[in-house]
């Protein structure tokens, strides 16, 4: 393992604590570009209980915690659908169940996070989920991701736009659809999630790519920048909270939820989240990957029970201490209209499996029948 984390180091960033030593909060809490550093969120992790090393399996086990300490690498990435990954080291979860984490390793894009899923440098991680189907149908038996939960079995991409006139909030989606024709609209590189969605969008509104313009952006910061100087219109965002933060900053607004009501079902009953590990790993042990799907149910309940900490936290983090407002807003989303919806121990419905293959189809991603419920999900991990 500690030859590929060396290979890890070159090829992503590595975020946390050393072996052995207390995480480093700073860290922990940051959207990728938006240069937003926690200030002060060690202080509220103890006053929450928090704190310890992420390395160290010390102290009271729970219930299903591994017979022995046994090395785990999470892959992560930043933003509000990771925040439980972050929330497992600082709260030092992963030691409950005996998962030995003393980092996360932040993998430069989902592609890359897939890879090295693959390849066995990352044992499990928070993905895309036409990101994880696609992987799987390209991949060797054995080295397939396979999907052992769901995280987040709503949609929670968004459709940003700068400051304008456009429609208000109670227009239908196909007018504030049609409100972007001839308009710039940035996605984080061609080909990824958030290009996806937006096809689907178009798609969804009887619309077509030549209706818009779409630009590669990167990471938020250079959206915003972006959206500052006039040169883009509106913005796809991956999670809600990365969509309030830039339209906070870029004095925009969000057009559209894609998990609100009105959205076309072809768009708001896309789950776009799943927990992935490699097939051969999880056919090798079942625990570990139980272990690990526990100690991420610790961090939901930990964010329910502490909503108004984790807003903090997440404002301290992400926002850069500017935007409580948006933070409790986006934990609001989390608690009220993602949890709910979560199955027990994350279990994968096979609807939202198949409704995913269904869009990929549509999208010219991949041909019907190729990728199936029972293939890509272990039967532990199904409803």
């Amino acid at each position: 393992m500690s030859k590929d984390l060396n290979r890890v180091e070159s090829a992503g960033r590595i975020r946390g604590a050393a072996p052995g030593s207390a995480i480093s909060r700073r860290n922990v809490f940051k959207f990728a570009g938006a240069g937003a550093l926690a200030v002060g969120v060690g202080s509220l992790l103890a006053a929450c209980g928090g704190g310890g090393g992420a390395a160290g399996t010390q102290g009271p086990k729970a219930a299903g915690a591994l017979a022995r300490p046994t090395p785990f690498v999470v892959g992560s990435s930043s933003g509000d659908n990771f925040l439980i990954d972050a929330i497992n080291v600082a709260q030092n979860q992963f030691s409950l169940f005996n998962l030995e984490v003393p980092k996360l390793i932040y993998p430069q894009s989902g592609v890359q996070g897939l890879q090295m899923v693959s390849a066995g440098a990352i044992d499990g991680a928070a993905m895309d989920t036409m990101g994880a189907m696609l992987a799987f149908a390209k991949s060797q038996t054995g080295k397939r991701p396979v999907i052992v939960g769901m995280r987040m079995p709503v949609n929670t991409y968004n459709l940003i736009v700068g400051p304008g006139d456009w429609p208000g909030e109670n227009a239908t989606f196909a007018e504030k659809m049609a409100s972007l024709k001839g308009k710039t609209i940035g996605v984080t590189a061609i080909g990824a999630g958030t290009d996806n969605i937006l096809n689907l969008a178009l798609e969804a509104a009887g619309m077509k790519r030549d209706d818009i313009t779409v630009l590669g952006v990167g990471q938020l910061s250079a959206a915003i920048a972006q959206m500052k100087n006039d040169r883009l219109d509106a913005y796809v965002g991956f999670t809600y909270g990365a969509g309030l933060s830039v339209a906070t900053q870029a004095g925009g607004r969000m057009l559209i939820d894609f998990s609100a009501a009105g959205t076309p079902q072809l768009l708001s009953d896309l789950q776009v989240c799943p927990l992935v590990m490699r097939e051969d790993k999880v056919d090798a042990s079942q625990d570990t990957a139980d272990a690990w799907l526990a100690a991420q149910w610790e961090a939901k309940t930990w964010i329910t029970d502490n909503r108004a900490a984790a807003a903090q936290l997440l404002n301290e983090g992400t926002f850069n201490n500017e935007a409580p407002d948006d933070a409790a807003k986006t934990i609001d989303f989390m608690v009220d209209r993602v949890f709910p919806k979560v199955s027990p121990n994350w279990k994968v419905t096979r609807s939202g499996i198949e409704h995913a293959a269904e869009v990929m189809y549509r999208l010219g991603m991949l041909e019907k029948g190729t990728v199936h419920y029972e293939d890509i999900v272990p039967p532990f991990a199904r409803v």
